[in-house]
C-alpha cells in the first residue's frame, strides 16, 4: 500500500460498509492504543471481547518487553501479542501460552551484547535517559523512557537515536519509549510469524486485517495495511512518521480503539 500523507488520513466514519465485511481479523498497538496512561479501561475490553463475539481473532503488537506480552496473552481475549516490535510473539494455548522468536539463539545472543553495550554509552551520556523498568524480561531490545514516566527533551532523544545507529544497531520510538534493538523494528513481520504459527492465512495480513496504531513503530503497519487506522493522537508525531494510517479517529487511544470496533460490528451487520 502507498503511504498516505498526515493530511490525506480519511475519517472513519468515511470507510465502505463491504470494507468491514471482509476483514477477517483485528491486530493493535497497546500503549495509547488499548491503553491512557497505562490504564486498560472498561471500554477496550468491551471492545475486545466484541471483537471474539464477531469471530475474529485479535493480535497486539506492542514494543512492550515478552514478559508483559506472556502475561497479556495470558489474561485478554486475544490469540496472540507481538513483543518487542517484532522481536518475538506469545501464543495463547488454552489456559496457557507459548514463545516464540524471530531469530534464532545465538544470533540474539550477539546481537543483544551489542545493544547492552550502546544502551550504557546512551545512559552514560545522557542523564536524563533511563532503562525501562521491565528490561529484565526483554529478549530482543532495550528500551528507554521518553515519556511513560518521564518527559525527554526531542533533541536528545535525536542525538541518542545518532548514537544507535552509528553503532550499526537500529531504533524506533513509540510515544513512551526509545527502542534499541540488533534487527530492525517489524511488528508487521511478528504478525505474519505468529499468524502463521496460529495456522491463520498469513498472506491476508495486508488485506483483510485491520490495524490500529499512534506512534512512529506503528508506521511499517499503517504502511503494509489497506485498512489501517490511527487514533486521535497519532496526529502529534507530524514530521516524524514514515507511514500514516488510512484512516483517524476522532476519539483518541481508547475511544479511538472502540469507534473502531464499534464501526466495524456496524458494518458487518449491515
Amino acid at each position: 500500500m502507498t503511504a498516505v500523507a498526515a493530511e490525506r488520513c480519511l475519517p472513519l466514519e468515511t470507510v465502505a460498509a463491504d470494507r468491514w465485511r471482509d476483514v477477517v481479523g483485528v491486530a493493535t498497538d497497546l500503549d495509547d492504543t488499548l491503553t491512557m496512561h497505562g490504564e486498560l479501561t472498561a471500554e477496550v475490553l468491551t471492545a475486545l471481547e466484541d471483537v471474539r463475539a464477531l469471530g475474529l481473532p485479535c493480535v497486539i503488537a506492542t514494543g512492550r518487553s515478552l514478559g508483559w506480552g506472556a502475561v497479556l496473552a495470558r489474561v485478554l481475549p486475544v490469540r496472540a501479542v507481538v513483543t518487542e516490535n517484532g522481536g518475538a510473539y506469545v501464543l495463547r494455548e488454552g489456559s496457557g501460552a507459548r514463545v516464540a522468536f524471530l531469530d534464532p539463539d545465538d544470533v540474539r545472543d550477539e546481537g543483544m551484547e551489542r545493544v547492552r553495550t550502546c544502551v550504557a554509552a546512551i545512559v552514560d551520556r545522557f542523564a536524563a535517559l533511563r532503562p525501562v523498568e521491565d528490561v529484565a524480561v526483554r529478549v530482543t531490545d532495550l528500551a528507554l523512557d521518553i515519556g511513560e514516566r518521564t518527559t525527554v527533551d526531542p533533541v536528545v532523544v535525536r542525538e541518542a537515536l545518532a548514537m544507535v545507529r552509528d553503532a550499526g544497531l537500529f531504533s524506533t520510538t513509540s510515544s513512551i519509549h526509545l527502542h534499541v534493538s540488533y534487527r530492525p523494528a517489524d511488528k508487521v513481520g511478528g504478525l505474519r510469524a505468529a499468524l502463521e504459527a496460529l495456522g491463520l492465512d498469513a498472506a491476508a495480513l495486508d488485506a483483510r486485517w485491520l490495524y490500529v496504531g499512534d506512534s512512529p513503530n506503528d508506521a511499517a503497519a499503517f504502511g503494509a495495511m489497506a485498512l489501517s487506522f490511527g487514533v486521535a493522537g497519532v496526529r502529534r508525531f507530524a514530521g516524524r512518521m514514515s507511514a500514516w494510517p488510512a484512516f483517524v479517529t476522532t476519539a483518541d487511544g481508547p475511544g479511538g480503539f472502540a469507534a473502531v470496533v464499534a464501526a466495524l460490528r456496524a458494518g458487518r451487520s449491515a
